[in-house]
Parts: structure tokens; sequence; C-alpha cells
């Protein structure tokens, strides 16, 4: 069953009582996420329901975190867009290297 992009949602349900928090998701990249967790440490993240779309796992909620949007300095930005171009400039040197595949001269036709 193809769910809308508005469909497929992610709840996070926790209260002040309880040490345990759950992750109910319908969403495609959620669902790996915690698929990928509950594989490598099985005995935090556990499968609690699942239907044909979607999957709940519980897990500490000391786990759970929320952080401040990331600031930057104008010389980490002045260095990210240094780094950036670096990078643009080494892909496009090595893309002129590089001679596509599959391509015929025309008198070969």
């Amino acid at each position: 069953m193809n769910l809308t992009r508005y469909e497929q949602e992610v709840v996070i349900n926790l209260n002040a009582e309880e040490d345990v928090a759950t992750i109910y998701s319908s969403n495609p990249v959620w669902l790996r996420k915690m698929e990928t967790l509950a594989s490598e440490f099985p005995d935090v993240f556990l499968l609690i329901r699942q239907s044909g779309i979607s999957k709940t796992y519980s897990f500490p909620k000391r786990l759970l975190r929320i952080g401040k949007p990331r600031e930057l300095s104008s010389a980490q930005r002045e260095n990210l867009t240094k780094m950036r171009e670096s990078k643009r400039k080494f892909y496009d040197e090595i893309s002129h290297c590089v001679e596509p595949e599959n391509t015929m001269n025309q008198d070969d036709e």
C-alpha cells in the first residue's frame, strides 16, 4: 500500500513519568533508521507493534535529542565556501579526464 507523503508520518511519544519513549512511523526513511538501530542494539530499541505500513518502537527517552540550529561564524562560512569550490574544481577536472563510455564515431556507423 502506497501512502502519500502527507500520510508518511512519524510520531514520538513520551511523558514525564516513564523512562521510555515510543516512535510510531509509516515514513520509509524513519522505518529504515529504526530498523538499523533495532538490529544493532536489539536490547535498546524494541519493536513493539507493526502493521503492513507502519512500525512502533520503544527506547529509553534519554536517547532522544533535539538540538539547536547550527550557527556558523563568518570564518566557518568562508572555509566551507572554499572547500565547496575546491571540491567543484576537482570534479570538473576529473570529469574532463574520463571519456564517456559507449560512444561511437560517426565513421563506425
